[in-house]
């Protein structure tokens, strides 16, 4: 099945031209109990008083409740994959970071509970992020770069999974248990929480243990997909009538295949290869927390958050081989103060630390050794004046990067961003929201020298590269209430000395290099140097939720979202050229149904083709992914057991995502089946 781009470029602006076409229909609506309204969310990175979801000028999407469980998956990118401006990575089962806006990698941050992964998630397409999709109890979802709360990097966006170790306050008693079967990978899954407490202590747990073998997609099996993993997390509070103090400690384990391209010395039935190349990770992680409520005359709270990682990553080429270990111990801490008013302004100040010891050994050790040490001073602050809401910010951050056998080299970077909110008439709102934010290069970018095998290249770093500026506006419209809700978002990101991958043509005969493993003339590794160009992203995301009704029968929602983005090089001697793993347009709709314990919803994702490729990147072919699923809830003590059936690519198609490195090894898997349930005590 093939859609092309243009096709899809049409379809999407069809519909964002629906919330037009339906609003005098909803102005005649009768406004009352029946239509639905939207669930009150609070965005947890945001500071107090600027956590209303529909009360901000960026664009914010929070994930959560019956909406998160029905599309959580083994890794954060597929599970973000559903929502409007969000792919998956997808370097097979094992490992899928979210791409935001055509972005990824150092440039989408990924925070839990407001502090970094403090992986190497960022260094290759192949690691996993360590934090478990399934259990997270809201994701959040910023787009674009005005992210300075938590970094100037960030040009992308930025995804926080809230996971409640560290409770804030002392909850009721409440527990849950999920078990699911998948058939397409015999995949297992098994997960815990609990939650409790009682006078001032309050306490968190959660476990999951998963166990998936080779997955089957519509070409066969596909070899060395296989997926093992468990995660184990404590933590308490001590809470109090000014705040809480807390800790949480955890335990991430994780063994997954990297599906490796064709061989055709070593085929099997299916065509694939039998590198056994597969990933351990190993982490254990502590984190701190705390507030302090009206410490000081001038200020309503006092917050600090702080988390440790001793990490290790190895790399075998096959059972007993290794290959490479990866180690990184990381710091990142963060003090902030949430001031009182001061004239019509509220807001919050603070500071970042973030120390980072990064290690590399063995065959693919491409990235040295070096420490990095970055400090930021950021501010954020609001107000209200009428039907108008202002928001501004600024960070300022110095990097300093220490290689073990080269000279230091330091960045300092600025960044800005102001926005601004209006509701127009009651339930409709226009927003803009601009910035201007520099990127210091990441550690990969400025060192890298080596064979990187999972994609097939031979990276060479540049410590000279200067930092790289996002200059972002997004325009926003949006309605927030009635049985008809929708919100359209328009954005235009122009990136001065973006850093990207650059095949090399030493020779001048008009083809890309290829070396060996060591760097010499050969037929194995694309040669590419880390380069710098002015480069240029603009596209547009839309959603729609509409009541279509709510009566004895039932109630019946339905979801249409659609997404399209652009990335190309703008000037220098590649000016014009299509940037690489750019997602195509993709239109999608859902319709979800509940009647007294049951709950049933169909969804189709249209994804199309892309035909805009990069320089010595191929095509992808368009395609449909249909998933459907069914629930029933029984309320019978102790437990509210809700048992579940989903089905996942009902067409089976041979779905390749154009972000991938792999597209052409591992497609997404196919006509997959999934069974299980969750009791909550």
């Amino acid at each position: 099945m093939k859609y092309s781009a243009r096709y899809g470029a049409a379809v999407f602006g069809a519909l964002t031209l629906l919330p037009v076409i339906t609003t005098a229909q909803d102005n005649n609506a009768d406004h009352d109990a029946e239509h639905a309204r939207l669930e009150t969310l609070t965005i947890t990175s945001r500071p107090p008083g600027s956590q209303s979801l529909e009360h901000t000028a960026q664009p914010v999407t929070i994930l959560s409740g019956e909406a998160l469980e029905r599309h959580q998956s083994n890794t954060l990118g597929e599970t973000l994959n559903h929502e409007p401006g969000v792919t998956g990575s997808h370097f097979g089962a094992g490992a899928s970071r979210p791409v935001i806006r055509g972005l990824d990698g150092p440039r989408v941050r990924v925070l839990q509970d407001g502090i970094g992964a403090l992986d190497v998630s960022t260094i290759s397409a192949d690691h996993q992020v360590t934090i478990e999709p399934f259990q997270a109890e809201q994701i959040e979802i910023m787009r674009g770069p005005a992210t300075l709360l938590y970094g100037s990097g960030a040009s992308g966006g930025l995804v926080n999974v809230v996971t409640g170790r560290i409770p804030e306050y002392v909850p009721d008693f409440a527990a849950d248990v999920l078990g699911q079967y998948e058939s397409a990978n015999n995949g297992r899954t098994l997960g815990v929480k609990a939650r409790g407490g009682g006078d001032q202590f309050a306490f968190h747990f959660d476990g999951l243990e998963r166990d998936a073998q080779d997955y089957e997609a519509e070409i066969g099996t596909i070899d060395n997909s296989f997926v093992e993993s468990s995660n184990y997390n404590l933590g308490g509070s001590f809470v109090g009538s000014r705040g809480f103090l807390g800790v949480a400690i955890g335990r991430y384990e994780s063994t997954y295949g990297i599906p490796t391209a064709e061989d055709d010395d070593h085929d099997d039935d299916h065509g694939h290869g039998h590198e056994d190349v597969f990933i351990d990770q190993e982490q254990d992680r502590i984190d701190f927390a705390g507030q302090l409520d009206q410490p000081l005359p001038g200020l309503r709270s006092i917050s600090f958050r702080s988390g440790y990682n001793d990490y290790t990553h190895t790399e075998f080429e096959g059972p007993g081989e290794v290959g490479t270990v990866f180690e990184n111990e990381a710091w990142e801490s963060r003090l902030e103060f949430n001031h009182d008013p001061i004239g019509p302004f509220t807001g919050s100040f603070g500071l970042q630390y973030i120390d980072r010891d990064f290690a590399a050994i063995g065959e693919e050790a491409f990235v040295p050794p070096a420490e990095q040490q970055s400090i930021g001073l950021f501010v954020f602050e609001d107000t209200d004046w009428r039907d108008w809401h202002f928001e501004f910010g600024g960070r300022i951050e110095h990097q300093d990067t220490e290689p073990a056998n080269s000279d230091d080299i330091s960045h300092t970077v600025y960044s800005v961003s102001g926005g601004a909110l209006y509701e127009f008439t009651p339930g409709y709102a226009v927003g803009l929201n601009a910035s201007r934010a520099e990127r210091a290069p990441a550690l990969e970018e400025l060192l890298s020298f080596g064979p990187h095998l999972a994609t097939g290249t031979f990276e060479r770093g540049n410590a000279d590269l200067k930092e790289e500026t996002s200059n972002n506006i997004d325009l926003s419209l949006r309605k927030t209430d009635g049985g008809l809700t929708w919100r359209v978002n328009l954005f235009v990101n122009y990136i001065e000395d973006f850093i990207y991958l650059q095949s090399q043509d030493s020779d001048g005969d008009g083809q890309a290099d290829f070396v060996d493993d060591a760097g010499a003339p050969g037929d194995e590794l694309l040669l590419v140097d880390y380069s710098q160009a002015d480069a240029l992203f603009y596209g547009a995301e839309a959603e729609v939720m509409y009541g279509l009704f709510d009566n004895a029968n039932g109630a019946l929602d339905l979801r249409v979202f659609a997404d399209w983005v652009r990335g190309r090089l703008d000037g220098g001697p590649r000016d014009g050229d299509n940037l690489p793993r750019i997602s195509p347009a993709r239109l999608g709709f859902a319709f979800d149904y509940h009647r007294g314990p049951w709950q049933a919803d169909i969804e189709n994702i249209f994804v199309f083709e892309q035909e805009r490729a990069a320089p010595l990147e191929t095509e992808t072919d368009g395609y449909s992914m249909l998933n459907a699923g069914v629930a029933y809830t029984l309320n019978r003590a102790p437990a509210e057991t809700r048992l579940f059936l989903r089905a996942r690519n009902l067409l089976d198609e041979d779905a390749r995502r154009h972000n991938s490195f792999l597209k052409d090894a591992a497609p997404l898997v196919g006509r997959s089946f999934l069974v299980g349930l969750n009791a909550r005590f």
